[in-house]
């Protein structure tokens, strides 16, 4: 294997890496993502990171129901729903 080696390409800032929505969510509102288990555990952590970070909000992540449509434990995919509680 051949490795090419780069100068000058500038470091991605880790704000344009953040995919959820939390700074966005108003009280009531919600984000809903289809995932697997390993995005799963990313979207509870980064919950759980917010609700240290900013006490005075807090958000809650469920896991929702099958729909009947989708068969998510064949797949490893579920929908992850994540709620701005306060």
């Amino acid at each position: 294997m051949t490795l090419k080696i780069y100068d000058s390409i500038p470091i991605p800032n880790r704000v344009d890496r953040r995919s959820y929505p939390f700074k966005d969510l108003e009280v009531d509102q919600c984000f809903m993502v289809e995932c697997d288990r390993k995005q799963e555990r990313s979207i509870r952590s980064s919950a759980t990171a917010w609700n240290k970070k900013y006490p005075e909000r807090r958000y809650i992540v469920r896991r929702l129901p099958d729909d009947g449509e989708k068969k998510f434990p064949v797949d490893g995919e579920c929908t992850i729903g994540v709620w701005r509680v306060q």
